[in-house]
């Protein structure tokens, strides 16, 4: 009954219930609201009340918009899944969230329940909406992250990089993306620490802290549910846990101690908490009440969603990866085994801008005419749907944060000097021309050739004449008939390339002649639209890809 009248409570329409005028704005006045390209850059504050009542006053038209985004997103999903007529599903979806929210309600420390208090009120919402929006990443919006922490010889400075992508699970999950927030908070009774999150949210998915901490967040599942017996939702939810850590903990092991205490957890975690001033990270699994640590091997340590514990990995839903042989793992573990390459490649130079590299891979190895080992749904480190991405250097405190777009990590990644509240252009890492290839390329397929030439003249203009691109421009050319531009354009990539797999797709075109040379995607295994063959008639060398099987 109570939980009933919380939820009528709730869907009652509510305006600001801001502070009186010298309150207000002495509260206000210790924070700031800036803007990336759009992106908003929340600073708050103060005691916890005070922190979420700026964050609901500065990203309040925000917050709103969300609310609706997200209401409407799922009922479309309510009235897929339940098979409903579209005005019930509308109808019922808010009481239904609602409902399940106020489960949560009584597990959230009592300081960040104040905190919603002051989101709902700046922002004129309910509390248990803030909530809602700080749990639904347990009930609805499970990601695909990936993430490493890289120290000593593997730096090319010796300190600590913490490298995260947060990938959406279905590209419809991106209704999140207008709303995200690149956050710092200055706690008044904790230790100062950013994040990129949602606008309303109170948690951490991925962040940093003034202590030298940093710490992610990725995710996997179980073959069966043996090991969440008798343990339900609803729980803490983890990134409530995970903000803790940042703002409560100094060190490695008082984090991992903090993790622990909150289990059990009726679902499978994957954390990487990283240390500057110890020079030591602990990536820590859990399932059920169950925990394993594993630390940094050859100063590197990194995750895919995937247990490799000797008590976990027998769990993980794609099985025990030390069972697998060569070819088998690396076709299941393919970004894993990534990573190890691109590690073992970059190993003693890895600094910001190859760390950037490493979270788009394996778009910066296609440009000169490599082919990803393994094109497969979800297979890569970037994804089209890859949501946001972080890369921290908790030893200088500065932090890296995407652009808001997708797929994450191919835009421009914005420099944060967190101790100092402000914004660091100068060390702004410049975006791929990936996202206009991919226009590029969808153009070309719609008949489009104009757009197609004008997203591919925008693409060389950042990325420069790379394997890819020259191919389609020669693509292009041939089909406006300037055969000789086309020729030209396969030459270069021939001379310059001529053994990679892309060059010899090039050779292959200029004899005219058949040949079984892997097809070659285009503009990248990330998310292949057209696919390059070796045929001797040009008709039959672009080809529309195949959707990728889930």
């Amino acid at each position: 009954i109570q939980r009933a009248i919380i939820v009528i409570d709730i869907l009652i329409p509510r305006s600001t219930r801001l502070l009186p005028p010298e309150e207000h704005r002495l509260v206000m006045g210790a924070s700031r609201h800036d803007e990336c390209n759009g992106m908003p850059v929340l600073y708050l504050s103060g005691n916890h009340y005070q922190m979420g009542y700026q964050h609901g006053v500065l990203a309040r038209d925000k917050i709103h918009l969300f609310r609706l985004d997200a209401y409407r997103y799922m009922a479309d999903l309510i009235q897929t899944a339940m098979k409903l007529p579209g005005w019930l599903a509308r109808l019922i979806t808010r009481p239904l969230l609602y409902w399940q929210t106020t489960a949560y309600w009584n597990t959230i420390p009592p300081e960040y329940l104040e905190e919603a208090r002051g989101v709902a009120d700046g922002a004129g919402v309910h509390p248990m909406e803030v909530v809602l929006v700080t749990a639904i990443w347990e009930m609805y919006l499970v990601g695909g992250c990936s993430e490493f922490v890289l120290t000593g010889k593997m730096t090319a400075d010796g300190g600590m990089i913490h490298g995260y992508n947060y990938d959406l699970m279905a590209p419809e999950h991106a209704l999140i993306n207008p709303y995200l927030a690149m956050i710092f908070y200055r706690p008044a009774d904790g230790i100062a620490f950013s994040t990129l999150n949602t606008v309303g949210s109170i948690g951490v998915n991925a962040g940093m802290s003034d202590s030298g901490l940093s710490i992610a967040w990725d995710n996997t599942h179980t073959r069966d549910s043996s090991l969440f017996k008798v343990i339900s939702l609803p729980v803490v939810p983890f990134i409530i846990t995970l903000r803790r850590v940042l703002e409560k903990c100094k060190t490695v092991d008082e984090g991992v101690q903090l993790v622990v205490d909150s289990l059990p957890r009726p679902l499978a975690d994957i954390i990487i908490i990283g240390s500057a001033k110890e020079n030591k990270a602990v990536l820590l699994e859990t399932a059920g009440s169950l925990h394993v640590t594993r630390t940094l091997k050859n100063d590197a340590v990194w995750s895919t969603n995937h247990f490799r514990s000797e008590k976990l990995a027998p769990h993980d839903h794609q099985g025990d990866w030390r069972t697998f042989g060569k070819d088998a793992y690396s076709k299941t573990f393919p970004r894993y085994r990534s990573y190890e390459t691109l590690f073992a490649k970059f190993r003693g130079r890895i600094d910001p801008h190859i760390a950037a590299e490493i979270i788009r891979d394996p778009y910066p190895r296609e440009k000169t005419g490599e082919i990803y080992h393994h094109i497969a749904h979800r297979s890569t480190i970037c994804r089209e749907a890859t949501g946001f991405s972080l890369i921290m250097r908790p030893g200088m405190g500065l932090i890296w944060a995407s652009d808001g777009k997708l797929p994450a990590p191919q835009g421009r990644l914005y420099a944060f000097d967190q101790r100092g509240w402000k914004r660091r252009p100068d060390l702004d890492i410049g975006m791929t021309g990936f996202r206009d290839a991919l226009v590029c390329a969808d153009a070309y397929l719609h008949g489009d050739s104009e757009s197609s030439w004008k997203a591919l003249e925008r693409a060389t203009a950042i990325d420069g004449e790379t394997a890819p691109l020259l191919m389609m421009r020669s693509v292009l050319a041939r089909s406006t008939g300037d055969n000789d531009s086309a020729a030209r354009d396969l030459q270069r990539i021939a001379a310059r390339w001529g053994t990679s797999p892309t060059g010899l797709m090039a050779r292959s075109w200029l004899s005219n002649k058949d040949s079984d040379i892997k097809p070659v995607p285009f503009p990248s295994a990330i998310a292949p639209r057209i696919y390059f063959h070796g045929a001797a008639d040009p008709g039959n060398r672009v080809r529309k890809a195949e959707k990728m099987k889930k």
